[in-house]
């Protein structure tokens, strides 16, 4: 049977589709090209952005505060500067990432924060506060996945790593990150753990 050429968009768009929902249930990234900021004067400013988006429960999910937003008609995006978004999670430590700057898709999904990053994560009873710090990050908000591909350093408790060439992490629980290139790693415990070993067979 020919399809008409209407028929073969709608065909390879259920495809596309169906692609895409089978690599998020196999647990892969979700694929984006972050929206660039276009050059021009925006259509309106807003000073004193606070933001909350909430549940489908009526709990806060997300707080995002700026002391401006600009607003640009070509593409429906808007450029924030010094944001500070707050990702809330019930039962779970906050994250409160800051950075420079800011661009916000039309849509709000994507967010590109730009300039000196710092993404911290409150410590609880299981495990110790963290700390991110890179360049660049770009973050999913549906979703809590983030990305970057500069350079990444990462604290959490007493323990350290760097990456070279970025990261990705999933900020919900259960929380999960990889890391690429080049990647150094020091763990308090396993020092801990061979200063006691070297104790243990007598050495001063």
């Amino acid at each position: 049977m020919m399809l008409s050429s209407r028929e073969l968009v709608v065909a390879v768009a259920l495809a596309a589709a169906g692609l895409v929902a089978w690599w998020y249930r196999a647990g892969g990234p979700p694929e984006v090209v972050p929206s660039v900021p276009q050059q021009g004067r925006p259509d309106y400013l807003v000073e004193q952005v606070a933001a909350v988006t909430m549940s489908a429960d009526g709990e806060p999910l997300r707080r995002l505060r700026a002391p401006q937003l600009r607003h640009y008609a070509q593409d429906g995006g808007s450029e924030l500067d010094a944001p500070v978004l707050r990702l809330l999670e019930p039962g779970q430590p906050e994250w409160v990432i800051r950075a420079e700057q800011a661009w916000v898709s039309a849509t709000g999904e994507e967010v590109l924060l730009e300039g000196r990053v710092i993404a911290e994560r409150a410590a609880s009873i299981e495990q110790p506060s963290m700390r991110i710090l890179t360049s660049e990050l770009l973050l999913l908000e549906a979703t809590g996945y983030a990305e970057t591909d500069r350079f990444v350093e990462l604290e959490r408790g007493d323990d350290w790593l760097t990456a070279a060439n970025g990261m990705q992490l999933w900020l919900e629980t259960p929380a999960r990150s990889r890391f690429f290139g080049r990647v150094r790693q020091h763990l308090a415990f396993a020092e801990a753990s061979a200063q006691g070993s070297s104790q243990a067979f007598g050495a001063p």
